[in-house]
């Protein structure tokens, strides 16, 4: 039972203020556990009076401990609804990963102690706490009120049970039920620990049942040859050997959004990528389900031999590009021998990456003469005959080159007169220069109707901007060449360093609107992190919501104006440091405090 009685409080405080005054046991009886934590809080050199909670931006909030937890945090959630109380998970190490509470005057009160996610109530932190004592002591622990070694946490009770992975015998993080002191009741201790059972026995079944797939899966595959392989899950990653000594680091990421793609419940896929150093390869996807839904994939890696050896340019400059990177280099390459050959093209890529940038720069490198001609969907769909005739006329010219923009949104009209146009030409003048290059440019995998791959044989995939960061590096001053209209403005180092972190969604598009926009406020002089907009200060897992993104802004803003100090954001904004942490959290926000120095700088 709790003894909550005003006499024990009593007798707690006063046990409490003899031991901080002479480090001894004080003669009043303690329940068990919190003396050897008092003790344990002073060794650690903790403030009694003050509440210094880290706070950690990295945590795992998507693994499998969180899988399993959800169901159970929601129904314990819907179970308090009614009474002031809060369900807090967290990690092994203290770190809160989730927390369910309604009651909103304890939702202040949690957000004052900094008892949200992202702080770490480990006791060589905060001192005597239910989370941080029952880590410290590997068993289920309640404290209540006084018995708190710090005076900010005594108006609260909390009583934590850990969460073992049975399949490791590890400690996986802890189950928290926390209220005020005035509150607290003799089940909280009983709820907690069923909740955090409940949780352990969860991540066996799913964790046991998903990794038994994904290994079995695995095996398989690796048993029918020596090819390079490679398992990609949520929480694990698998390789053999054959894939180690094929892969760079960078490969792994382009992997994986292939294997994003290409999964499919239920039967087997295929598809093409070119690796970090420019190799084509094809991945066959196997796509692993277990009764818990998707556990990853397992994907086979065939090397493409049988290809022409292009020529690589040193540089893509001489068309008139920015970017080394091997992958890039690569692909401009190919597209070259494509239109000194004539060969008719698909050239795919993610929205934003400069399909036809790159085409148009391969034109007036091979055939400066001829004309370049691009059909967009609007341009044909209200009259296609008419279309044609001028485009057909400009094509006559040698060296020419006919862009086919969005094929896939075409009208079936369109699409009939451009296939009739194209079969035109005969079979005969295939590699004559008098024979325009037709090239047609579509976001990546999109599918399109037949009569257009089989007049268009070679593919060509222009790589996403983070498959090939690297070149970042040379595109920002050669867009801002472009954009400054002879103005004196450069890169600064700390700036560039946040462009080469941001994934880029938009790729070269996104990164050349971010430097218009930059340019409207820094007319000369180097860029700072300062000038860049929001968006690059921070890395979302999602789309954020409207709402969303005029709070990440704001919060950008104030953490720049305070040189990265979050409280003193957290004071301009009106808000509390719990939410602030919790904010940047949650909208990947990345900037730092000042150096040494006064500048503002980025963090790594």
């Amino acid at each position: 039972m709790v003894d909550s009685s005003g006499d024990t409080a009593r007798r707690v405080a006063r046990a409490r203020e003899r031991f901080l005054a002479s480090g001894d046991a004080p003669q009043t009886p303690l329940r068990a556990g919190i003396m050897e934590s008092w003790r344990r809080s002073l060794l650690f050199g903790i403030d009694c009076e003050r509440l210094e909670a880290p706070y950690f931006g990295d945590l795992d909030t998507d693994g499998r401990l969180m899988y399993a937890a959800r169901p159970v945090l929601d129904r314990l959630e819907e179970m308090l609804a009614d009474a002031a109380m809060g369900v807090l998970l967290t990690d092994a190490h203290g770190r809160v990963l989730d927390r369910r509470v309604r009651d909103r005057s304890l939702v202040r009160q949690l957000d004052e102690i900094l008892l949200a996610p992202g702080f770490s109530y480990a006791e060589e932190h905060v001192g005597t706490n239910g989370i941080g004592t029952a880590i410290e002591t590997r068993g289920a622990s309640c404290v209540f009120g006084n018995e708190h070694f710090i005076e900010p946490l005594q108006r609260m009770a909390c009583a934590g049970a850990p969460v073992r992975d049975r399949l490791t015998g590890r400690l996986a993080g802890l189950l928290d039920i926390t209220a005020w002191n005035a509150d607290a009741g003799p089940l909280m201790m009983a709820v907690a620990q069923n909740a955090a059972q409940e949780i352990a026995q969860r991540m066996a079944e799913a964790g046991s049942e998903g990794e038994r797939a994904m290994l079995e899966e695995f095996l398989a595959v690796r048993a029918r040859g020596n090819q390079p392989i490679v398992s990609v899950g949520e929480n694990l990653t698998m390789v053999n050997r054959p894939a180690a000594d094929l892969l760079d680091q960078a490969d792994y990421a382009i992997i994986q959004d292939k294997a994003a793609e290409l999964s499919t419940p239920g039967r087997e896929t295929v598809g093409q990528v070119t690796l970090s150093r420019g190799e084509p390869a094809s991945l066959r996807c196997r796509t692993v389900r277990t009764h818990a839904g998707t556990a990853g994939a397992v994907l086979e890696i065939t090397m493409v031999e049988d290809r022409p050896s292009y020529r690589v340019p040193d540089r893509p400059s001489e068309l008139g590009l920015a970017g080394g990177s091997v992958a890039f280099r690569r692909v401009c390459a190919e597209l070259q021998e494509r239109c000194r050959a004539r060969t008719w093209t698909i050239v795919e890529g993610e929205p934003g990456v400069g399909k036809l940038t790159v085409v148009a720069a391969v034109h007036r490198h091979c055939g400066p003469e001829g004309t370049f001609s691009v059909i967009e969907p609007e341009d044909v769909d209200e009259d296609p005959a008419a279309c044609l005739d001028r485009t057909a006329a400009a094509a006559r010219v040698p060296g020419s080159t006919v862009v086919l923009r969005h094929p896939e949104r075409y009208t079936p009209a369109a699409l009939a007169a451009i296939v009739t146009w194209m079969d035109s030409w005969p079979e005969s003048t295939a590699a004559s220069a008098d024979r325009p290059w037709v090239v047609a440019t579509l976001p990546v995998g999109t599918e399109l109707a037949d009569e257009l791959p089989h007049r268009l044989p070679v593919t060509l995939t222009v790589p996403a901007l983070r498959h090939r960061i690297e070149d970042v590096r040379e595109l920002v001053p050669a867009l801002l060449r472009g954009f400054a209209a002879g103005r004196a403005v450069s890169c600064g180092p700390a700036a560039m360093r946040v462009l080469l972190r941001s994934a880029w969604p938009g790729n070269v598009a996104e990164l050349a609107d971010v430097l218009r926009q930059v340019l409207t406020r820094r007319r000369t002089g180097q860029i700072e992190p300062a000038d860049l907009p929001a968006s690059c200060h921070a890395r979302s897992r999602r789309v954020l919501t409207p709402w969303e993104t005029s709070e990440r802004d704001a919060i950008v803003e104030a953490l720049l104006k305070t040189g990265g100090d979050r409280a003193a954001a957290a004071d301009l904004l009106g808000i509390s440091r719990a939410t602030i942490y919790r904010k940047i959290n949650l909208y990947g926000v990345s900037v730092g405090p000042r150096p040494a120095g006064g500048r503002r700088a980025i963090s790594r």
